[in-house]
């Protein structure tokens, strides 16, 4: 199983953070959202393999998500409308976190675990090593586990968009 880094800056994606914030809103309400994203390294990824979710850009920087990936990868338009060859795969989430209002895994304690990994620049959708994996893997569950508390503290609020904040399937 590979463990694949989704990497997302929502100031200029396609998938802006409005659409984010919406789709865990849907989620929250028990509604299905189709969840796909390019990847670089389509060749070495298959479905049931692991993913993160690291956004990049303005405010925090870090994880705010993690899940499955759902199917084998597929070619499709490219999102960037510059034609280029473009791979995705379809994702499900176990647990999505609104980064502006709850704390993150970020790219800083990832950069200081895990040095030998770009967190903050490069393409999306590559590949960890397994030692890199095993390092993250355990990083995010003791990060899950610190934070579990506020987390659910917060995902019992539902009076406004920006108080759906946390998606946690399990």
């Amino acid at each position: 199983m590979a463990t694949v880094i989704f990497k997302w800056n929502p100031n200029f994606s396609s998938y802006n953070m409005i659409h984010y914030l919406s789709d865990i809103v849907t989620l929250n309400n028990g509604d299905f959202v189709d969840f796909d994203w390019s990847v670089w390294d389509y060749d070495k990824i298959h479905e049931g393999d692991r993913y993160y979710w690291m956004k990049l850009g303005y405010g925090a920087v870090g994880i705010v998500g993690a899940g499955t990936i759902i199917s084998e990868p597929w070619e499709g338009e490219d999102w960037s409308g510059k034609g280029r060859q473009t791979f995705y795969v379809d994702f499900e989430p176990e647990l999505l976190l609104n980064p502006d209002a709850l704390p993150i895994l970020t790219a800083e304690r990832l950069a200081k675990a895990i040095p030998s990994f770009e967190w903050t620049r490069g393409h999306s959708g590559l590949v960890l090593s397994d030692e890199q994996a095993a390092s993250l893997d355990e990083l995010w569950q003791s990060f899950v586990e610190e934070n579990s508390e506020q987390f659910e503290r917060k995902a019992a609020y539902h009076l406004h968009v920006n108080d759906y904040i946390y998606l946690d399937k399990e």
